[in-house]
């Protein structure tokens, strides 16, 4: 279990890719805060929260299979939290603070979509390049 641990460390401190799934998956737990909803629809962002600490635990400790998935359903959640926040935005009182806040959600959202596709199609592309190679993962 350590030795996986300081594999993940070691490949952060030399760059390679585990560190750009450890920065999405810390960038959705801090992200998934900004998106404060009513009622029960509260439980997306955190349910959305715990998947980015998810996805961290995978990059550790799972495979390139798991990691694509993991970041295929985050990128999902985003997508549904985005959409519901969207649907609700428009209960707050002044059109400034709403335009304001909406523009920047929806940038957030934006990055964070895009940049799930991104690491889940990379993670795909390195599982078929270690398949091809005859390598383990």
């Amino acid at each position: 279990m350590t030795s996986k641990l300081q594999k993940t460390l070691d490949a952060v401190w030399y760059a390679a890719g585990p560190a750009q799934f450890l920065l999405y998956g810390l960038w959705t737990v801090i992200v998934s805060g900004l998106f404060p909803l009513e009622d029960y629809w509260q439980l997306l962002p955190t349910v959305w929260k715990m998947n980015g600490a998810l996805i961290v635990a995978v990059t550790i400790w799972g495979n390139l299979a798991q990691k694509k998935w993991t970041i295929l359903l985050n990128t999902f959640l985003a997508i549904i939290v985005g959409s519901v926040f969207a649907s609700k935005a428009v209960m707050l009182a002044d059109a400034d603070i709403i335009r304001a806040a909406t523009q920047a959600h929806y940038m957030i959202l934006f990055l964070i979509v895009f940049w799930g596709f991104y690491l889940a199609n990379l993670a795909a592309r390195q599982s078929m390049e270690f398949r091809r190679a005859g390598v383990d993962e």
